[in-house]
């Protein structure tokens, strides 16, 4: 053994820097992994808004101020289920929840796979013939609330068709309404109480279309058919009562029921067809109790800008800007309003009435419209512009459009729902429910990129030619400098 500690010595002296400097690399190695593990740990745990940044055209995950507001003032857990077989999450889809999710330690997310558990859709009620992969349920399970709500894939992808009636053919466009549908679902999921929409039946009333009521119901809103024929009060839960176009008049007790309930804070929403001055008298005794009279004659653009191409009344009117019209005219949508009538302030008005729909001071009214021959201006039309949209509040409020047949399926899909979201928007306006007022879905459909035939030359020029030419420069400069040493 002594006679190797000397070879053990010298093999420790010849190499003893060499493992000094090696601890140090290693040590120095282990140190910058941990950091980084650290560093990982810390990223990890802070919420996908600081650690994910939305790069999409139209920024889909971008959430809205009314969903912080509604997240924030959670005080119930709330859980959004991704059903879907396991690992075949939708991306975007997972990517919004996570935002939902960062809002409130109130709302988890998670996802479940119906095929490794059977059972768990069953309490819930739900068609499984019609659940899609990767739709979102959403639910709230409290002492007090215990409510659920799925939101189909097809909600959070829409796709529209339209058809071209020049080509006859269909056109398809996309949107991504993740926000409103899961927003309006989490806003339903974790309220007490909703707010209740009842229309007037027994006047030969326009039933709402299938869309009209869907769309009810997405924004939260329960509804129902409502006879006043023998009642002797509205209900006291109507958040509001809509007038679809009656072809009858009320009868004298219908109509001072319907003004009490508005000079006690109830909200109506009133669309006419065409009809005389004199026609409906109890039906225009209650816009006349809110301020608002109906004018003689049917309305015909004279703006070729401010209607249908061959309609011109078919109008397009201006729209004013209001908490239930802002959402309208930021996202671009105009409003259709066939064969409407002018509305004037009564003369002894007290309310305050916004004028929301306005035509261009060309249009002129058809007075005698039974018997007009031609749309073309004839001496004796009364001289615009005229109001066809106004909403009236003193002690409630009431939305009038003169717009006849404004909420058909047709006419509404002819301005990309710009008539259905006014509808909607006024109802959430009316209700108490500003945050659905504003939240609207996202177009997925690119953009092509426009180039013109000159800005196309010139970056051919550039990519073609001047790009390779000075790479070429630059190596024979290189190579001369190399050459000289």
């Amino acid at each position: 053994m002594k006679g190797l500690r000397p070879i053990f010595m010298g093999i420790r002296k010849s190499f003893g820097g060499r493992f000094r400097a090696g601890s140090y690399s290693v040590a120095a190695a282990a140190v910058v992994v941990a950091i980084a593990i650290f560093l990982n740990l810390i990223v990890g745990s802070l919420p996908s808004t600081m650690t994910e940044i939305d790069l999409t055209a139209n920024s889909i995950y971008a959430l809205s101020d009314q969903t912080k507001r509604i997240a924030a003032s959670l005080d119930r857990d709330v859980t959004m289920y991704i059903i879907c077989n396991q690992g075949n999450e939708d991306d975007t889809i997972q990517r919004l929840l996570n935002r939902y999710a960062d809002l409130s330690t109130h709302i988890k997310v998670t996802s479940v796979d119906p095929t490794i558990e059977p059972t768990f859709l069953d309490k819930y009620e739900l068609d499984i013939s019609q659940l899609y992969e990767n739709s979102v349920l959403v639910v709230c399970e409290d002492g007090e609330v215990s409510r659920s709500r799925l939101v189909g894939y097809d909600e959070i992808f829409v796709t529209d068709y339209s058809m071209d009636y020049y080509s006859y053919s269909y056109t398809t466009t996309t949107s991504f309404n993740g926000e409103n549908s899961l927003t309006n679902a989490l806003h339903y999921v974790s309220s007490d109480d909703l707010p209740k929409v009842y229309t007037l039946t027994g006047h030969g009333e326009e039933a709402l279309s299938t869309s009209i009521t869907d769309m009810l119901a997405q924004d939260n809103f329960e509804h129902e058919d409502l006879s006043i024929l023998t009642a002797d009060a509205l209900p006291e839960d109507a958040s509001a009562v809509i007038i679809h176009q009656p072809s009858t008049d009320l009868n004298e007790d219908e109509a001072a029921l319907l003004v009490s309930y508005l000079e006690n804070g109830g909200n109506v929403v009133l669309v006419t067809g065409y009809m005389s001055v004199d026609g409906m008298p109890n039906l225009l005794s209650v816009t006349r109790a809110m301020g608002l009279e109906l004018g003689e004659g049917i309305i015909i653009e004279g703006d070729r800008n401010m209607r249908l191409t061959r309609y011109p009344y078919y109008i397009l009117p201006d729209v004013a800007s209001h908490d239930v019209t802002d959402s309208i005219i930021n996202a671009g949508y105009y409003i259709l309003s066939p064969l409407a009538q002018p509305i004037v302030e009564a003369a002894d008005s007290t309310a305050s009435i916004t004028w929301l729909l306005t035509t261009s001071s060309e249009a002129y009214a058809k007075v005698d419209a039974l018997n007009m021959t031609t749309t073309s201006k004839e001496e004796g039309d009364a001289d615009g512009p005229f109001h066809v949209g106004a909403v009236s509040e003193n002690s409630g409020k009431l939305l009038w459009l003169t717009g006849d047949g404004m909420f058909d399926e047709y006419i509404d899909s002819a301005v990309s729902g710009g008539n259905s979201n006014l509808l909607l928007n006024a109802l959430n306006w009316m209700g108490g429910q500003e945050e659905s007022i504003s939240i609207r879905a996202k177009s997925l459909d690119e953009t092509g990129l426009s180039v013109t035939q000159s800005e196309s030359s010139f970056w051919s020029t550039v990519m073609i030619g001047v790009i390779p030419a000075a790479l070429v420069v630059m190596g024979i400069i290189i190579w001369a400098r190399r050459k000289r040493r």
